[in-house]
């Protein structure tokens, strides 16, 4: 079996060359703060399959209940949302009630069924009670080929369809492949199965001339697997990766901790926030006896009161989970140059970006004291998600005016 890797990286472009990759996909409340995610009240999780065979494309729509808006007719009345649906041509609506015991999340599916088989789709979501829409366009895959969204990762955990690139840790997958795969080959239709550890290194800060080197970055291989219908597989911390033979499609399975994009109890809180704590304060972190107590320590000692420690600690592990949300490939979010620029800096102003590019604006853009981050897309076989800070040293005075407005309490929230 060959270890050779350009056709993974023949896919990588491809992906680039369609879209703008995960950027596609990010459901952007405003062109110029995109990573805004609370200028959004509504955040639904949407999985779309894509069926060449029937010309069809499922929905999974999941939706926290909490950010609908139910109201009821009259005192006697049950409490009732209402939801507007749209994808592609096709528009749905959906009453939802809301009982005593009624589950946080509303999970529905829907199917759009056409003539042809798109390559985008674009879908929308409106509480029509509270008028607030959300949108996403997406990528299915090529018109006269086999995409990612070609391919059905149900989870065993969850009893649900999921992305793959958010797998669970320890879950079961089924993967359910294009029926045309079967109908396409002759004879038996072999993977290539690989798996790649990520980084565990963090960015080092924007003025530093130290990088972390994915390039060295070294696939193994752990086997074949024959499968023209369906491949069942636990999920592993890392990037599981299956590549068809034949190279015609590529499978990206990355494993995370349960409970992301939000992180896990004390000790998984400590790593974030090596970026504002001395080495000595992370390394006495990292070796506390009682982990807990000791990051409240230092946030009060950030904070100086009760009440803004809170309100830092808050404000901190927000911009965390933002950035799983919005950064997330090989590594998650948060661990990636814009997740360390995200955290410590906030929300800037405004964003530029094209397929490759994306100039991140603090203060007013033109002037003397704005600040401009320029993140440049780097191809990778293992992450379509991969932008990398330019640094310089002309950073290192932002970057210490930052750190130490954390370490004195007078960050805000955005």
């Amino acid at each position: 079996m060959t270890t050779d890797r350009p056709s993974l990286l023949l896919w990588t472009l491809l992906w680039v060359m369609m879209g703008v990759g995960c950027a596609t996909s990010l459901q952007t409340p405003s062109t110029r703060r995109p990573y805004d995610r609370k200028a959004s009240v509504l955040h639904p999780e949407v999985v779309l399959h894509r069926n060449m065979t029937t010309s069809s494309v499922d929905l999974y729509l999941s939706v926290n209940r909490s950010e609908l808006l139910y109201s009821r007719a009259s005192a006697s009345s049950p409490f009732v949302a209402q939801l507007q649906i749209e994808l592609l041509d096709t528009s749905w609506t959906v009453v939802d009630t809301a009982w005593d015991h009624t589950p946080s999340l509303l999970r529905l599916r829907q199917t759009w069924r056409g003539l042809g088989v798109p390559a985008w789709a674009e879908c929308d979501v409106t509480d029509l009670q509270r008028n607030t829409s959300w949108s996403t366009r997406r990528f299915l895959g090529p018109s006269d080929g086999f995409g990612a969204r070609d391919v059905l990762a149900w989870s065993e955990l969850d009893k649900w369809a999921v992305r793959p690139d958010q797998a669970t840790v320890n879950d079961t997958l089924r993967l359910m492949l294009p029926s045309a795969l079967s109908q396409r080959s002759e004879g038996e239709v072999a993977w290539l199965l690989y798996h790649v550890t990520p980084p565990k290194s963090l960015p080092p800060p924007p003025y530093s001339g130290t990088r972390v080197r994915w390039d060295t970055l070294t696939p193994v291989n752990v086997g074949q697997v024959v499968a023209d219908s369906m491949i069942v597989v636990q999920v592993a911390e890392g990037l599981t990766l299956f590549e068809l033979a034949s190279n015609e499609l590529a499978i990206h399975v990355h494993g995370r901790q349960p409970r992301f994009p939000e992180l896990g109890p004390a000790p998984s809180l400590i790593s974030p926030v090596r970026y504002i704590a001395t080495r000595a304060e992370y390394n006495k972190l990292k070796q506390a006896t009682h982990p807990k107590l000791a990051l409240d320590e230092f946030w009060l000692a950030c904070g100086r009161t009760p009440n803004k420690a809170r309100n830092l600690l808050q404000t901190y592990y927000d911009r965390v989970e933002e950035a799983n949300h919005a950064f997330s490939g090989l590594v998650d979010g948060w661990k990636t140059d814009r997740g360390m620029v995200h955290v410590v800096f906030g929300i800037p102003q405004r964003i530029r970006r094209d397929a490759w590019n994306e100039y991140w604006v603090y203060g007013e853009e033109g002037t003397t004291n704005a600040l401009t981050f320029h993140f440049r897309r780097k191809t990778t076989p293992y992450d379509d998600n991969h932008f990398v800070l330019q640094r310089s040293i002309q950073f290192r005075s932002a970057w210490d005016r930052a750190v130490s407005a954390w370490r004195n309490g007078r960050v805000r929230a955005n």
